[in-house]
């Protein structure tokens, strides 16, 4: 008879803040890209066509260039160890980054970043690194459901430079900001569908 044995010795929380990722300096460097790009309304469920009521936001992409390769670079490596420490998935990679902007009154209500249908690639874990300071913008915390049940959210609003990950099928939200502005860089890394 085969004895069974478990894989992991402890459950992994497929949750974690890196505190401080990015240097004050880098996120000014990171905002000088934002300043290079054109924004859009943000849409959802693969529609061209936005939903105020589902989400407002502007966002742009940032893809691999010679002035973002530092960018794509580091988060790399911090995303290859959050994924050993927490999550321990079979990733990929991922195309490239969204600044997104929440502006007053600006949302995005409860979702989740899985894709329906079938793809050979699936998004995992989901990360949001924020680019303003707690104190530029009221409202606009993000929330999460960790524990299954949504009338518990998680609710807080990480520092600037902190990094949140989550697996990609956790409901989550970014409340309505009531003033200033709230910016971030969004990123989904992928891996291959488990059967």
């Amino acid at each position: 008879m085969r004895n069974g044995v478990y894989k992991y010795n402890a459950p992994l929380e497929q949750f974690a803040i890196w505190r401080g990722a990015f240097t004050e300096e880098e996120i000014e460097q990171v905002k000088f890209l934002e300043n290079l790009q054109q924004f859009e309304k943000g849409v959802t469920g693969g529609s061209s066509t936005p939903n105020k009521k589902v989400r407002d936001s502007d966002i742009s992409w940032l893809h691999r260039n010679q002035n973002s390769d530092w960018v794509f670079d580091r988060m790399n490596g911090i995303i290859s160890k959050v994924n050993y420490d927490h999550f321990l998935l079979d990733i990929t990679g991922y195309d490239a980054f969204q600044f997104t902007k929440y502006n007053p009154n600006q949302h995005y209500t409860w979702h989740w970043d899985t894709e329906f249908g079938w793809k050979n690639y699936i998004r995992k874990i989901s990360l949001i690194m924020l680019l303003s300071d707690p104190v530029e913008y009221e409202g606009g915390e993000f929330e999460i459901v960790k524990n299954g049940n949504i009338t518990e959210p998680e609710s807080f609003k990480p520092g600037k430079g902190d990094i949140v990950f989550f697996a990609s099928w956790m409901p989550h939200r970014v409340a309505p900001v009531t003033s200033g502005t709230r910016k971030s860089l969004v990123a989904w890394i992928d891996g291959p569908r488990e059967c």
